[in-house]
């Protein structure tokens, strides 16, 4: 694709505070809000996370011309992931409330219900492909239940072991450890975290 012969690109460029990166350079970490849309206009940029043990893995690389991280920014939740220049890169930066203007100006309601779907889905992969990078199991589980303590009253133990690539017996193997030693408890088959600490342990031991 090229971005003066696409009409939208050229559009959204003139909306834009352009942005120029060495390679190396980060764009944003993993955690960090989203405050624009990001236009990779020239360059290279990828995407890396850490597993629990600080080991860097690669799960993407975006060329130009690209949108970048778009699902977080429509759905204004923090970078799952630091993206980092492998080249020198320009990036277009453009407000939320104009892209979401242009969207809705230049998109049906069907289209703007797929797009919905859409990362609703890529954040589920997302979450898959977290937990997956962690090899222990142990540690798997633990990362698990810390990051959706909020919710776990509402998940079935099934559900975790599907969401974290387990067996329900492996599961229920492990939480029985973890209900030895203090950690969890289980009222009518619903999991409460007791004790962040230990929990917090069993994910960088």
């Amino acid at each position: 694709m090229n971005l003066e012969d696409d009409e939208a690109l050229i559009y959204l460029k003139s909306i834009a505070k352009k942005r120029t990166l060495r390679a190396n350079e980060i764009v944003f970490y993993a955690g960090e809000e989203p405050k624009n849309f990001l236009l990779l206009s020239i360059g290279e940029i990828e995407i890396y996370k850490h597993d629990v043990k600080g080991n860097e893995i690669i799960i993407g690389h975006f060329k130009s011309p690209s949108l970048v991280a778009e699902m977080a920014t429509l759905e204004q939740i923090a970078y799952p992931a630091t993206a980092r220049c492998k080249s020198d890169v320009e990036i277009h930066e453009i407000a939320l409330e104009s892209m979401r203007a242009y969207i809705y100006k230049n998109s049906s309601p069907l289209a703007r219900v797929l797009i919905g779907s859409l990362t609703k889905k890529i954040q589920h992969i997302e979450s898959v492909l977290k937990y997956a990078t962690i090899s222990n199991a142990s540690m798997r589980t633990a990362s698990f239940l810390i990051d959706n303590e909020h919710q776990l009253s509402n998940l079935t133990q099934r559900q975790i072991a599907s969401n974290i690539m387990l067996t329900p017996e492996g599961l229920s193997r492990i939480l029985k450890r973890f209900k030895e030693n203090g950690t969890i408890e289980v009222k009518s088959k619903k999991l409460y975290i007791l004790n962040r600490v230990k929990l917090l342990e069993n994910m960088v031991n």
